[in-house]
């Protein structure tokens, strides 16, 4: 018996906290992350753990914290680490420690208009307040 897999994009709509999110899904993060003012906003539980990273910028050490996310109508509880995104355009970015939980990634699929207040990019966390 197979479970059916779920298909998104590159970029989807996540809910966090209440909150709608624009992500990035990224298959060369093994982690997700959330951006350290969105996880302020909406007051993340305790940090869990740290994680060394390696990026663009070199290496870094960041928090982890588990959220509960919905995406593609699926709800899962994951580790996402805390990064300075602001100057990225999106806030989430969802890694594979998300994916591998039953999700296939179709580059043509596009988002729907789902008529919800959508924080898009980075610079919308200001607007929250």
């Amino acid at each position: 018996m197979t479970k059916e897999k779920i298909v998104i994009g590159f970029y989807e709509d996540v809910l966090i906290d209440g909150k709608v999110i624009r992500a990035k899904i990224d298959t060369g993060a093994g982690v997700s992350s959330i951006d350290s003012s969105l996880a302020d906003a909406i007051k993340v539980g305790p940090v869990i753990g740290r994680a060394a990273v390696v990026n663009t910028h070199g290496r870094a050490v960041r928090p982890v914290v588990m959220l509960k996310v919905e995406i593609g109508g699926k709800t899962l509880d994951a580790k996402f680490n805390i990064a300075i995104r602001e100057h990225l355009r999106y806030p989430i970015l969802i890694g594979k420690n998300i994916l591998r939980q039953g999700f296939i990634i179709d580059p043509k699929k596009r988002l729907k208009k789902n008529g919800r207040k959508t924080i898009k990019k980075t610079q919308d966390l200001q607007s929250q307040d």
